[in-house]
């Protein structure tokens, strides 16, 4: 009977884990973007990070001591358009205990912790009629304290993707566009303290 009990409790906690590592993953923002003019220059956006209940950040964030902050900088635009494309550029997060984020200096922004550092292969913002837009790319983490929580396999092309809005009720002065977005791994990952299958057979052990 006691043999019996643990086989079903292996098959329960088998079962359990990919139902854990399937929740929803994701780093939430919200943010202003600066858009350039014309072809050859670059756009830049500030944001903040939020917990994304009922959903989990990808890797763990303490948002009750510290505030998190998304920068993207330096992308090119390449092709001018209804559809515009970018590339290059840089996205990182930063864990930041001082200074609060203010939209009218954005070095509050960049003056935490790079927790998460990566780059843009690709990324496209459309603007339809009306000001409302979207925003589509990808991100291959590349450095940043954090960036060994992640497994090697699961370090690039991750899913960039942004709501945008330029009207000036959502614009902050100095900015061109509000920016509402994720940022999230193409299938959910797992963190390196999962339960090894050594400590499930482990539960046959008296």
């Amino acid at each position: 009977m006691k043999t019996m009990f643990k086989g079903l409790l292996i098959v329960l906690v088998l079962a359990a884990l990919p139902m854990g590592a399937a929740a929803q993953q994701l780093f939430d923002f919200t943010g202003q973007a600066l858009i350039p003019g014309s072809v050859g220059g670059t756009l830049d956006m500030y944001g903040e990070i939020f917990d994304p209940v009922p959903a989990t950040t990808p890797i763990p964030l303490d948002f009750a001591n510290y505030q998190y902050t998304l920068v993207v900088q330096g992308l090119t635009l390449d092709v001018d358009g209804f559809t515009q494309a970018y590339s290059g550029g840089t996205i990182t997060l930063y864990e930041d205990a001082g200074t609060v984020a203010d939209f009218g200096s954005p070095a509050t922004f960049t003056d935490g912790t790079a927790i998460l550092i990566g780059t843009f292969p690709t990324l496209s913002r459309t603007v339809f009629p009306g000001g409302i837009g979207s925003v589509a790319g990808t991100v291959d983490w590349t450095g940043g304290t954090h960036f060994d929580d992640i497994a090697p396999e699961d370090q690039p092309n991750w899913t960039f993707l942004s709501g945008t809005h330029n009207g000036v009720d959502q614009a902050e002065p100095g900015y061109d566009e509000m920016w509402d977005g994720k940022v999230e791994p193409k299938e959910p990952i797992v963190a390196d303290t999962a339960s090894s299958f050594g400590s499930v057979k482990a539960l046959f052990r008296d």
